[in-house]
């Protein structure tokens, strides 16, 4: 039986909880779920709002911290714990995960329609995805900070705007004809306008995962700011709000978890925030589209060039890769290690066989015995299961946000045999824990940056393979520029126009080609000085041989030893 772990501030019938663990432990009482609770006694965060909840209902056990497994003191709560080398951290990845062990055992539940269209609701992860880091992040952070004063300003939170917006928008689905001219539309009494379907629920016509988590975070939000301009600014809102009450099951859980409380309505005036009139979703029409605009105007590119050129930066590169002296033999590896055990195809194979070479070579000349290494974004483990392999005397931990790439990997991982290799299923900013070594072989975009930004969390190694630099941009986690010298003498527009023009690599016969090897170049010294900013020496190359992808840089960091904080390895 899997077992999830969950935050507590406080052990008593009524105790207090971040967030987050309402809402698992909401999901949990919804699906009935028999899933081992596991209460891990933490401090408060400064700033962060908790709140009071009944856990008499639920069987749980209350850790001592000194038997809590590493993975769950290694990521962000809540997690669950598959078993001693496996785990999935992040809110959605956990809450789907509930839901779907439930359903494996009764094919047949109630819950099942909580998974969304071919079970993909919350499934890509917040870089990528307005809906999931609405549902995950911006609304879990409105509630976290949300303080008894905010209650008596005049202005609702943005993200209840943002949702009222979105609510009003028509609900955008997977082969839209064809379900409108289905029986099942029909049935469901779907109401529409001009044919097309309207919101019933977050997501379309029945009720998903989105629901629950937006339900348990408006049921906060609105027993603070319930008044009667609340019911006049949010009609839509409201509106979806009691359907859901209309649930028995949802209302029995809020009153056995949360306590209902009679609401009566203030006299408080409040405004709606101005937000943008578009729903969450990425393929909403009318969503500001950054990929559409042209970045790669070669008048603009110059200019950009042109202001760099003027910072005097030096953008040199290696002559060949750091760790190349080092032997490799493939004829030594067994086939389950290598590329066409992983089932790639022939076209490929050959390309990847020299990019992971590449890769290894480095990780094996900073690795000592007892490291721990982490294959962020490993995909289906090429690149963390032949370092587990040359390495066994190292931890592997695969890191990865898919968790049909991470069954691949069990798979392949399970025929060689190997014991030192740990799967973590999350995104890779949900990963707190120690390591020594952080490596990715064509992280996508700010991955790479996430990715330096964890190992120098830990004062750890890195050697990372970036790609797709047109697709930097600013998220919650981090800005662009990277280093302090860029940010000062580059804007970010500039900036961003170079990231683009690094993205046209891909054909040697384009006049372009030099000049985005050029930009690439650019853009990784940003990443080096960065480092360099944190006592990082740094290492700068292309694979060899440079055609076997256009996205051939390698950046190879290490930490000056006597820097490294004593944090402790982790089993």
């Amino acid at each position: 039986m899997n077992e999830v772990y969950v935050e507590v501030y406080s052990l008593k019938e009524l105790c207090l909880v971040p967030i987050e663990t309402i809402v698992t432990l909401f999901t949990v009482k919804y699906c009935n779920s028999k899933v081992n609770i596991k209460l891990i006694l933490s401090k408060q965060k400064p700033l962060e709002r908790a709140y009071t909840i009944n856990i008499s209902t639920f069987v749980y056990e209350v850790m001592d911290i000194n038997k809590i497994p590493y993975p769950a003191i290694s990521c962000e709560l809540p997690i669950i714990v598959v078993n001693k080398s496996s785990c999935i951290a992040g809110l959605c990845a956990v809450l789907r995960k509930i839901i779907k062990e439930v359903v494996a055992e009764c094919p047949t539940h109630y819950c099942r329609r909580l998974l969304g269209f071919k079970d993909s609701c919350l499934s890509a992860c917040s870089e990528g995805s307005i809906w999931t880091k609405f549902c995950e992040v911006d609304l879990i952070l409105t509630v976290k900070f949300l303080h008894a004063d905010d209650a008596t300003k005049n202005e609702l939170p943005s993200n209840i705007a943002r949702f009222e917006r979105h609510m009003s928008q028509p609900i955008r689905l997977h082969n839209l004809h064809k379900y409108i001219m289905s029986k099942k539309f029909f049935a469901e009494n779907v109401i529409s306008r001009d044919g097309i379907p309207e919101h019933m629920y977050a997501e379309g016509s029945y009720m998903t995962l989105a629901d629950i988590i937006i339900f348990v975070c408006t049921h906060i939000l609105l027993t603070a700011f319930w008044s009667e301009t609340t019911m006049q600014l949010l009609p839509l809102t409201i509106k979806w709000y009691k359907k859901m009450f209309e649930d028995q099951i949802i209302f029995n859980c809020l009153e056995c978890l949360l306590l209902l409380k009679s609401q009566n309505l203030t006299k408080f005036n409040y405004t709606l925030p101005d937000v943008p009139n578009q729903s969450l979703y990425k393929r909403d029409p009318k969503r500001y589209k950054p990929k559409s605009r042209i970045y790669t105007r070669q008048k603009d590119v110059e200019c950009s060039l042109q202001l760099f050129r003027t910072l005097n930066i030096e953008t040199k590169l290696a002559l060949e890769p750091f760790g190349a002296e080092l032997n490799f033999d493939w004829s030594s590896i067994p086939y389950d290690a290598t590329p066409d055990g992983g089932a790639l195809p022939p076209s490929r194979s050959e390309r990847k066989q020299q990019q992971l070479e590449n890769m290894c070579k480095p990780v094996m000349k900073l690795a000592k015995s007892g490291d721990i290494i982490v294959d962020f974004c490993s995909g289906a483990g090429h690149l963390g299961i032949l370092v587990a392999y040359l390495l066994p005397h190292c931890t592997v931990i695969l890191l990865d946000n898919t968790e049909k790439s991470l069954n691949r990997a069990k798979e392949r991982v399970n025929k060689l045999k190997l014991t030192n290799i740990k799967f973590y299923q999350c995104n890779l900013d949900y990963f707190k824990g120690y390591f020594d070594i952080g490596m990715s072989l064509h992280a996508c975009g700010v991955a790479t940056d996430l990715v330096i930004q964890q190992c120098i969390r830990v004062n750890a190694a890195f050697v990372c393979c970036p790609c797709c630099y047109g697709s930097l941009h600013d998220c919650h986690h981090l800005t662009y520029p990277r280093s302090n010298i860029f940010r000062n003498q580059i804007d970010q527009k500039s900036y961003i126009i170079l990231s683009h023009a690094a993205d046209q690599t891909h054909d040697e016969k384009n006049v372009k080609t030099s000049q985005g090897y050029e930009c690439m170049a650019i853009i990784d010294t940003d990443r080096i000085l960065l480092a360099e900013e944190f006592g990082y020496t740094m290492y700068l190359s292309k694979f060899i041989p440079n055609t076997c992808t256009s996205k051939n840089h390698m950046l190879v960091g290490i930490p000056k030893k006597e820097e490294i904080v004593n944090v402790g390895h982790g089993n």
